[in-house]
């Protein structure tokens, strides 16, 4: 166990950051990491030391060089030029300032009797829209921050960190921007995060009453 890291010279000036499971480790050594490794970023930073998600990327980002982080969970799969596309969405001027690019994914349900959403599934690349995002989360995990906008994950919050990174960054006055037609595979080999047994409304609960989302 520990954090691994390799670096790649003459390549995009990003750090992929993963919270490997060791029971996913042969799927994301097989199938997951080649296509990082495809995307060309400068630096890849697998964390398989024991302990949750949030703390695990936080631990990787404090080990992470690069202007640009994405975090890349260990069970999905991306397009050859995935990142590629994000990075240059993140240079296109904006009157309000971009902290973060993002798409829609393909979810693939391996356990579909076991797993909340009973089957596969499609989240769709939808255009930054704050209201829309104090009122539910519609932006994956598996985006591309900049560095020195990213706000760390609260590693208190059981569910819907990645929504709270983003409720964090449109509070600071950031925006994000969509990036369509790039979306990403991700397998659902087990029920995960997004499993009954961490309590949704709950998660729910504890971001609005954090970020006061009732009057925004």
């Amino acid at each position: 166990m520990g954090i691994t890291i390799d670096k790649v010279d003459d390549a995009l000036p990003i750090s992929v950051i993963v919270p490997l499971d060791p029971k996913r480790r042969h799927f994301f050594e097989n199938f997951v990491l080649p296509l990082i490794e495809a995307n060309n970023p400068a630096e890849i930073i697998v964390n398989d030391n024991k302990g949750g998600a949030p703390e695990k990327r936080n631990a990787g980002f404090d080990k992470s060089t690069q202007e640009y982080v994405f975090f890349c969970d260990d069970d999905i799969l991306l397009p050859a030029d995935h990142l590629e596309k994000l990075l240059k969405a993140l240079s296109i001027p904006s009157q309000t300032p971009i902290g973060f690019s993002y798409s829609g994914y393909h979810g693939i349900v391996m356990h579909p009797a076991t797993h909340p959403m009973r089957g596969n599934f499609q989240i769709s690349t939808r255009d930054f829209n704050p209201t829309a995002l104090k009122q539910g989360n519609y932006i994956s995990t598996m985006s591309l921050i900049r560095r020195n906008y990213f706000p760390r994950f609260d590693e208190s919050l059981k569910r819907l960190q990645d929504w709270d990174i983003w409720l964090t960054m449109l509070k600071n006055g950031l925006h994000g921007v969509a990036v369509h037609n790039n979306e990403f595979y991700a397998y659902y080999l087990d029920e995960g995060i997004t499993s009954n047994t961490n309590n949704e409304r709950e998660g729910i609960i504890n971001i609005v009453n954090k970020h006061k989302l009732g009057s925004w």
